[in-house]
C-alpha cells in the first residue's frame, strides 16, 4: 500500500473518530478512509460505464477534436411517472479506469 497525506475538515475527524475504536464500527482511521474510497471508486466506475458518447452532427461541425458526454437524470412527472432526460457536458479531461 501506498501513503497518502489527505487535508480533512475537523468536523470529519470527529464523526470519523465516533466510528473507530473498540466501540466503533471500523478498526482505524485509515480502515474507514480506504473503505470510503473503495466504495466512492465503485460509484463512479458504475455511473462511466452508464455514460452515452454524443453523436449529433451540430457538436461534430462546431468542434471536430471535442466530445461530450450525455448524462441521464431521471425525475418524476405531473401523473407520478418517471421521466429520463439527458444533459450534455463537454469532456475536459477523461479518466483512464
Amino acid at each position: 500500500m501506498k501513503i497518502v497525506t489527505v487535508n480533512i475538515p475537523e468536523s470529519f475527524i470527529d464523526v470519523i473518530e465516533k466510528l473507530v475504536g473498540e466501540n466503533g464500527i471500523y478498526p482505524s482511521r485509515s480502515e474507514l478512509i480506504r473503505c470510503a474510497v473503495r466504495d466512492f471508486l465503485l460509484k463512479e466506475l458504475q455511473s462511466a460505464k452508464d455514460l452515452t458518447l454524443l453523436n449529433e452532427p451540430e457538436f461534430e461541425e462546431s468542434v471536430k477534436d471535442d466530445k461530450y458526454v450525455k448524462i441521464p437524470i431521471e425525475r418524476i412527472g405531473e401523473n407520478d411517472e418517471p421521466i429520463r432526460e439527458f444533459k450534455t457536458y463537454k469532456i475536459i479531461k477523461r479518466l483512464e479506469y
